[in-house]
């Protein structure tokens, strides 16, 4: 006898519909409820991401087993970070130290400028019409004070709140970050293992709906908007750094090579990292003790923004689309708006993030618009079929109509 054959019903379109919407309340629920494990999951792929040339190179043109790639990646990462750590901190200490100085400086003499100014207020008098106005300095100064005092009072309380649970407090935060430090790694040498497999599983997964080829184009354009994206802003915080340390270097100013620093590394903040470093650099300058060559301090102030600006300007128009291309395609506004929000849910992870997200959104979200209308759903395809029907017309137009007979 034959075994009889196995068949499964297929499932109506109202089924579908209520189980794709459950998986996607589930998906955001989940998402919500371990959001702290999620970011951890972001860093991870960061990590690998970042690490994946070098694995790469180890991998393919030496023909080095992707396990043993993997190790030699991780324990190479280790070392060239070390000794960047090592020249870097030996170089910028005093920089820094320096830095640190100019820093107290600027809050004391904006604490002085206070000062005089509420001084000034209090000798002052205002007359309005018949009346004179001047500003009570004895309830001024008790004010004042009592600001003091209750801040004073409230850091102590702070500092003597039971020294035993402030150090238990700190045991546990230390526990707690290098707990996420080895999770982050083993989640990092994972996806770097197992990362192709993924793309992998989505293309077969996509195959068997038929949109096999669909997939493949969005995984490559995914990939490109990342590794572009992360690549760039690496160049340019390093571009940034240099030229922001010989342009204030050439003027003058104090710890230039530390400013550089700063400025590089807020530059991994896209449009608002420019303006942070504009103001911190315009403060630090404002209360330089000495500008150079005898300047007024406000056109020295003056004189620093100005050549700033002008590197920025020069990084933006010139250096930054050659470096992204038209890969993000993202306008300014749309991404200031995303950095503002993304640091507001995330912090300074989303803030980095948030151009790639973006450009990510787009990407996927053009394809869904275009299927939706039944247009073809990449650019390159629209391309061809606007040039396939161009060719037919032509060629329907070229085409020799009924000669009359004599």
């Amino acid at each position: 006898m034959s075994q009889p054959s196995y068949t499964s019903p297929p499932w109506p379109r109202n089924l579908k519909t209520i189980a794709a919407v459950a998986f996607l309340v589930l998906a955001a629920l989940v998402f919500w409820r371990f959001f702290e494990f999620v970011q951890l999951f972001v860093l991870a792929a960061l990590a690998a991401f970042i690490l994946h040339p070098i694995l790469a190179l180890f991998n393919r043109r030496f023909k080095v087993p992707r396990g043993v790639a993997v190790f030699i990646t991780y324990v190479l990462f280790v070392l060239i970070v070390s000794a960047l750590a090592l020249i870097v901190g030996t170089l910028v200490r005093d920089q820094v130290t320096g830095l640190i100085d100019n820093i107290l400086e600027t809050v004391s003499g904006v604490s002085q400028f206070t000062q005089e100014l509420l001084a000034n207020l209090s000798n002052a008098t205002v007359q309005i019409g018949r009346f004179y106005l001047q500003v009570p300095t004895e309830q001024l100064n008790s004010v004042l004070d009592q600001f003091a005092a209750s801040l004073v009072s409230q850091v102590s309380e702070f500092i003597g709140q039971g020294g035993s649970s402030w150090v238990t407090g700190v045991a546990q935060t230390a526990i707690a970050t290098v707990t996420r430090g080895i999770v982050l790694v083993v989640l990092s040498i994972y996806l770097l293992l197992d990362g192709p497999r993924l793309f992998a599983f989505f293309e077969r997964t996509a195959q068997q709906t038929g949109y096999g080829d669909d997939a493949a184009i969005l995984i490559d354009d995914f990939q490109s908007i990342w590794h572009t994206y992360f690549r760039g802003q690496v160049l340019l915080a390093l571009i940034m750094s240099i030229m922001v340390s010989l342009a204030l270097f050439a003027l003058r100013v104090d710890n230039p090579v530390a400013i550089g620093i700063v400025a590089g590394v807020l530059e991994l903040v896209p449009v608002l990292g420019q303006y942070i470093t504009m103001a911190i650099t315009i403060a630090l300058v404002a209360f330089q003790p000495e500008p150079p060559l005898g300047m007024q301090t406000w056109l020295f102030v003056l004189l620093v923004a100005g050549v700033l600006f002008g590197i920025q300007q020069i990084q933006s128009n010139v250096i930054l689309p050659r470096v992204h291309g038209r890969t993000l395609a993202l306008h300014p506004v749309l991404i200031l708006l995303g950095v503002l929000m993304g640091a507001s849910l995330v912090g300074v992870l989303g803030a980095i993030l948030a151009p790639p997200i973006l450009a990510t959104v787009k990407l996927v979200g053009t394809y869904v618009w275009r299927k939706m209308l039944d247009l073809p759903p990449f650019a390159a395809q629209e391309a061809v079929v606007t040039e396939r029907e161009n060719a037919i017309a032509a060629t329907q137009q070229g085409q020799p109509g009924d000669v009359p007979h004599a």
